[in-house]
Order: structure tokens, then sequence, then C-alpha cells
């Protein structure tokens, strides 16, 4: 497909990544002659690589990216964008931008280490994403801004990572007006960390995540019960724990809560090691914008020892007594966790938990399986660890999360599209909010466009 960009006289919204998947998301809004990108995220193929093929349309033409939040599967292309030509704003909310220039800086990073010499072409620069940094404009929480005239911009909370957004924009005026609201991600109710999600606007246009349509998350309390079991058990053996994290949220979210617990006496005390540098600079924004969460947590009381260098990690992967280490990498793709992987996982005192999704085919997967040994980085290891997963850390909205969110607007949004959801979780989704009284509700196809009348 290639995009046409022709003057729109009508909103016209098309999807462009994220369509049956849950990655890449990005949705192209044409009014007028602007031209506006909802996200521009990063998307992973069959061999879970960052896809690097240019865009279906020429980047000099887009006015602006509204950004959702600062995950790479939604913000990971904005240095590719820079790179062949786009020259205006990205919309995003304070903390998103102060935490910009470390993801993007990161996501180029990947893609340099990734992309085979024939497609360099595509690959950005650190250039590219300070240029993408120095043109991002902050807007609170909850301040209309008009960023082109007649259009009109607003974020409210979405509660996933911090700076988070779902993005509500009015087009037109009093006499004419249309509304469109993006979820980006949505958050989850009842694992404190991060501010509930804001209510949803009513609207003419929903586009709503799917992640997780059709699932329920464990309770926190079952979480504990879990963890505690995992750690009672790998301390009598003489092992370790391991847990693969994102560094930008899921790593966050975990420390509280083994922070938490084990002061309330719901975990056994054990040294708690973050190997991680993205992580620790992250966890600096955190504290700058502390008030926003939702929990009295600064990351700054001494409890997690901070693995700075190769050096510190391999001391703390080896040393003698039980540990918890925490390391980058939430699919075991890449990151410091392999190191740690490499270290421990034919030892079979060591447990290594799972709290991540853990995408088809990655390596985090094939742990899953029951096979007896795993192939990575050019050797079969055998799978004597432990390996458990716990699906309760997740900062996805589940289904219980959808149902509470989106009731209350049966009969006041006229048309729901589902995005960033394997199709089984965007299907469920949609049966949900049909048999809850919406109408016009379907997973939306890649490269479909929805034209919205005045």
């Amino acid at each position: 497909m290639s995009v046409s960009f022709s003057p729109q006289p009508y909103p016209k919204v098309s999807f462009l990544g994220a369509a049956g998947t849950v990655t890449g998301s990005m949705h192209l809004l044409q009014w007028k002659h602007y031209n506006i990108l909802l996200d521009c995220g990063l998307e992973r193929d069959k061999k879970n690589k960052n896809k690097l093929e240019g865009f279906p349309f020429d980047a000099a033409m887009i006015d602006a990216v509204i950004l959702s939040h600062n995950h790479s599967d939604h913000c990971g292309r904005l240095p590719e964008l820079a790179k062949f030509g786009f020259r205006g704003q990205v919309y995003c909310t304070p903390p998103s931008k102060d935490l910009l220039s470390l993801v993007l800086k990161d996501a180029v990073h990947i893609q340099e280490k990734e992309s085979p010499g024939k497609k360099k072409v595509f690959v950005p620069s650190e250039t590219d994403a300070f240029s993408i940094t120095e043109r991002t404009v902050p807007i609170e929480y909850g301040e209309f801004a008009e960023i082109r005239p007649g259009l009109r911009l607003r974020f409210h909370e979405a509660g996933h990572i911090l700076g988070s957004a779902i993005t509500e924009i009015v087009l037109g005026n009093d006499a004419q007006k249309a509304r469109i609201v993006y979820s980006g991600d949505l958050g989850r109710f009842g694992l404190p960390f991060l501010p509930k999600p804001a209510p949803i606007p009513p609207t003419d246009l929903l586009i709503c995540e799917s992640t997780y349509g059709g699932r329920y998350h464990d309770p926190a309390e079952l979480m504990a019960q879990k963890l505690a079991q995992i750690f009672h058990d790998t301390i009598a053996r003489g092992g370790k724990v391991l847990i693969p994290a994102f560094s930008l949220g899921r790593t966050q979210l975990l420390l509280y809560y083994l922070e938490s617990w084990m002061t309330e006496g719901k975990l056994p005390r054990l040294p708690v090691f973050m190997d991680s540098p993205l992580a620790a600079q992250i966890g600096k924004v955190y504290r700058k914008h502390s008030k926003r969460l939702d929990v009295d947590w600064d990351q700054s009381r001494n409890f997690v020892h901070v693995l700075e260098s190769w050096d510190e990690a391999q001391a703390a992967s080896f040393s003698p007594d039980p540990c918890v280490i925490v390391a980058s990498g939430g699919m075991c793709e890449g990151g410091r966790i392999l190191q740690h992987l490499k270290n421990h996982l034919d030892d079979p005192r060591t447990s290594i938990v799972l709290v991540s999704f853990q995408a088809p085919g990655t390596l985090g997967d094939k742990l899953l399986e029951k096979s007896p040994n795993v192939y990575f980085h050019g050797k079969t290891w055998n799978k004597w660890a432990q390996i458990h997963e716990l699906k309760g850390f997740s900062g996805h909205a589940d289904m219980a999360d959808f149902r509470t969110m989106l009731a209350p607007l049966a009969g006041s949004i006229k048309v729901v599209r589902l995005v960033h959801g394997e199709p089984d979780a965007s299907k469920a989704l949609a049966g949900e909010l049909l048999g809850l009284g919406f109408d016009n509700v379907r997973p939306a196809k890649k490269n479909e466009s929805i034209i919205l009348k005045f």
C-alpha cells in the first residue's frame, strides 16, 4: 500500500500497523492537508527481529506524531521516520518526553546490531534519535492543545507505564465536529503502582488495544503466594532466582512489589540485584515523576543493588548465596539476562521466573516448552533449571479491565476498531463489546481506512 496525501475534507484514519498483531503500532490521521501519525512503533518479524523496510508513505509529508507512550513497539521507528525526512513535532506527556531520549537511543543501538548489511539504508543513527527528542513537545494530562488550526489534542492517564496516555482528538468546530480517541496501551485496576486508567471519553471513533482480550491476570495476592513458594524452594536448594524483565515499565513494577512483599513478610528476604543499565536510567525518571505514581516509591532506599559493570554482574551471578537477579530482556531474546542464563540454565538449583509476555518463537517461549534442552548462541543448553511463569505482572488491561472501562460507553461510541492484539484476542474482545451493546465493533484490518463524516 502506498498512502495518498491528497487533502481530505473529512477525517480519515488508516491502520498501518498493529492490525492483527501486537507490534508496530502506527495509524495515520488525515484531515484537510494535515497528516498526523498516531504512534510510530517497531514491528517484529517471525524471527522476532525488528523489521526495517521503509514506510508506505513519504515521511517528509508527515506533519506531526502523537505518541501514546515509550515502549518501542509504539515509538521505536521515530528515528527512522526522521532519517527519511520527517521534520514535524512529536506530542506526548511530560514523563514520556523525559523517557524518550533513553528509549530511542536504545532502539537505535538494537536496530544497528540486528540489521543485515544490505538493509543499512533503513537503519537510523543516534543523530536521527536526537533530532526527534529536540522536536518533542510535552502536553500535560487533561489540557487541550490546538496543535493545528481546528485540530485539538488532549491526553488522559492510561495507567500502562509512566507517561502513557489515552489520546483524545477533536477536529472542527462546534457546528461541524468529529472526535477520535486512541487508547494506546491501557493499564490495569487492582495492581497499584501507576494511577488507574482515566475514563475513556465518548467519541465517534475509538481505536482500542486488545492485547489481553479474552484473558485474565492473576490477582496480586496469588502472585505473592506463588512467588513465595518459588523463593522458599530455591533457598532450600541453595540456588538463585533469575527474572528477565523489560527495562521500561515491567522492571519498575516488579522491583516495587519485590520490595513491598519482602517488607510485609510475604516473601523471604533475599538480596535483589538489577542488571540493566537502561532500567537504572529509567528509574531516575521515575524518581523525578514519583508524585505521579499511585504508591509511595522513589527507588532510592538502597533496597536494590544495581550492577553497573559486566564484572559486577558476573560476581553477583556466581556469588555463593541465594539471591534474586532481575535482568534486562523480558523475552530472553537479548539483554543482560542471556549471560545469567548461560551461567545457570543447566543448574537444577536455579529458578527462572518469566513475568512478561513471551512471543511465539522467542527464547522465553522455548524455555516454557516441555523439551529437555534449548538452543541459543550457537549451543544446546540443558534446561535443568526450574522454569516458572507468572501471568499477573502485566501492565496491560485484561478482560475484566476492558469491561470496567468500556461498558459505560455502550451507545455513546459510534465505531470501535480493535488493534494491538493477536487475532484470537481481538475477536474475543469484539464479541464481549458486542454483547455489552456496542454496534460497529471489529478488529482493524491492515491498511484499511475509516472516514468520519461530520
